[in-house]
């Protein structure tokens, strides 16, 4: 056989060489035949042979295809090959969970790009040694992308189908994105809409988690979708269901119940009897929701990890004090609550309020620039525990928030539009701080920027509170030598800007130059308005 590839190879190399040297024989023959106006047949020749290359080019590809995937089997030349296959499948599970999201947003919702992926399926074409771990490792093919509305849409569902083939019995992610507002918009009703679920398979499959991201409000499809998801699954499976509604258009429902018995008219009504649906949510540890939601009673608000509902981007749905009180008393064991909901009906001033015990929380964002809802409102039920805590804030703090801060141990602190209040104050109830965000929405001027007490004045004895990384967001009209004084009176280490351009001179009319900032601190960030804000994380869905 060896002998056969070496006698192939050399026949080859010498046809190649005079197929080469006849080719540019061909140049100085066709400039005789121009001469004597006879280029009829040479043209033609000509384009016969450039098909000709092209289908040899196709089979040296399968060729080169065939010699790399014997190189790639041998432990000699790529010592991976000797791993045992646990360790080669482990290997395999961190590349694929490691690369990048399909869909990429930038700061902004209506900049997006849709990819992709690469991995598994790049796995399992380097050798046969390689395919044959990938396809005997079904954790590998569990991840079940849709996508909407874009040219990218038939490659994905033909990838789901294979996916699901190989994913055994294993529970599946599923998750739906519609990216309608990216580069590659395609109206609705056009090609590469489906409404057919059907290979799902859910009787033989049980379902992980349940996603949907849209970008273009909640529509028939999406709701189409949830609801043949819903229906379908095999019961107390369920660990995480994500619904985000990203533009905040919002949708003709608000809420998720059984056809039995529903609480509110925009309800998407499932064909379940309300047991069997309690049973379905009854599972999920991770809910993050906007714009269509469990209602607020049913048991998926019960024994949750992860709580995040609403958004500052997305329109509201009212929720009352009750109801989030009832929320958190049922989940004791929450490490992440983030609230941007419309808080109504509250609590009658004479009535007691319970704290409830939050020992594992650990992020609490209740900001809001849209909504209708005072931290404070939400402060007063929780008695967090002792675990570094970051906590993310807006409006003007009240005493309700000073007293939570003396409670929890507050590690990372976001104030968004706090007015008058004097940071500082919170930042000497924050001994163990190690990242302070201010987030202005505006000009410096409106809001109180005093991070150090005066002297003589309320605790003028007490060492300014060091903060490892100080953030600056959105705030027009500073100056270098206030962020000089943050910087030097916070023994600040690391400084972020973002929107953010410092003014130079007692004019302040010029626009400090990027050497100049990066002046202030060891390390500098200087980020524009185009690249994502640095705090992203912050309120990721």
């Amino acid at each position: 056989m060896l002998e056969d590839v070496r006698t192939a190879s050399s026949t080859l190399c010498k046809a190649l060489d005079h197929y080469v040297s006849t080719c540019s024989k061909l140049c100085d023959y066709h400039l005789q035949e121009c001469a004597a106006d006879k280029t009829d047949e040479l043209l033609n020749t000509v384009a016969n042979e450039i098909r000709l290359v092209i289908s040899y080019e196709e089979k040296l590809k399968k060729s080169k295809s065939s010699i790399n995937v014997i190189r790639n089997s041998s432990p000699s030349a790529v010592p991976i090959s000797t791993l045992p296959p646990e360790v080669l499948m482990r290997i395999f599970q961190i590349v694929a969970d490691d690369q990048p999201e399909i869909l990429d947003t930038t700061n902004t919702p209506f900049k997006l790009s849709l990819t992709f992926p690469k991995y598994p399926e790049t796995l399992s074409h380097v050798c046969k040694r390689w395919r044959q771990t990938a396809l005997a490792s079904h954790s590998l093919w569990t991840q079940i992308d849709l996508v909407l509305h874009h040219p990218l849409g038939p490659g994905f569902l033909s990838r789901a189908k294979a996916h699901l083939k190989r994913a055994g019995q294993l529970p599946l992610d599923i998750c739906m994105i519609d990216p309608t507002l990216g580069k590659d918009y395609l109206p609705y009703g056009k090609p590469y809409d489906f409404d057919d679920y059907d290979f799902l398979i859910f009787t033989e499959t049980p379902m992980r988690s349940l996603g949907l991201i849209s970008y273009h409000g909640l529509h028939s499809e999406h709701c189409g979708f949830i609801e043949y998801c819903i229906t379908n699954c095999a019961r107390r499976t369920l660990e995480k269901l994500i619904i985000n509604d990203a533009t905040g258009r919002g949708g003709p429902y608000r809420f998720i119940e059984s056809a039995d018995r529903f609480h509110d008219p925009k309800t998407l009504q499932i064909e379940l009897s309300e047991q069997m649906l309690e049973c379905f949510w009854n599972s999920a540890s991770i809910l993050r929701l906007s714009t269509l939601y469990p209602y607020w009673t049913s048991q998926a608000y019960h024994r949750l990890t992860d709580l995040r509902l609403g958004s500052d981007k997305t329109q509201s749905v009212p929720i009352s004090e009750a109801h989030i009180f009832g929320i958190l008393k049922a989940s004791p064991d929450l490490r992440a609550l983030h609230l941007h909901l419309d808080l109504t009906e509250s609590f009658p001033e004479n009535v007691p309020i319970e704290t409830i015990q939050l020992e594992e929380l650990e992020s609490l964002n209740l900001s809001a620039i849209v909504v209708d809802i005072n931290p404070s409102q939400i402060l007063r039920f929780i008695a967090p525990g002792r675990k570094p805590l970051q906590l993310s804030i807006s409006e003007e703090p009240t005493d309700v928030v000073e007293q939570f801060l003396k409670r929890a141990n507050v590690t990372q602190l976001r104030m968004i539009t706090w007015g008058n209040y004097p940071p500082f104050k919170l930042l000497n109830l924050c001994p163990n701080i190690q990242i302070l965000v201010l987030d202005v929405w505006g000009n410096m001027n409106s809001v109180n920027f005093q991070t150090v007490p005066e002297r003589g004045g309320e605790r003028d004895s007490d060492t300014p509170v060091n903060v490892r990384s100080l953030y600056i967001l959105r705030c027009e009209g500073i100056g270098m030598i206030d962020l000089q004084n943050l910087v030097q009176n916070h023994s600040v280490q690391e400084l972020t800007l973002w929107e953010t351009y410092p003014k130079v001179g007692a004019d302040s009319k010029r626009n400090a130059y990027k050497p100049e900032v990066c002046a202030l601190c060891p390390v500098v960030n200087y980020l524009t308005r185009k690249e994502k804000s640095p705090v992203d994380n912050w309120d990721r869905f």
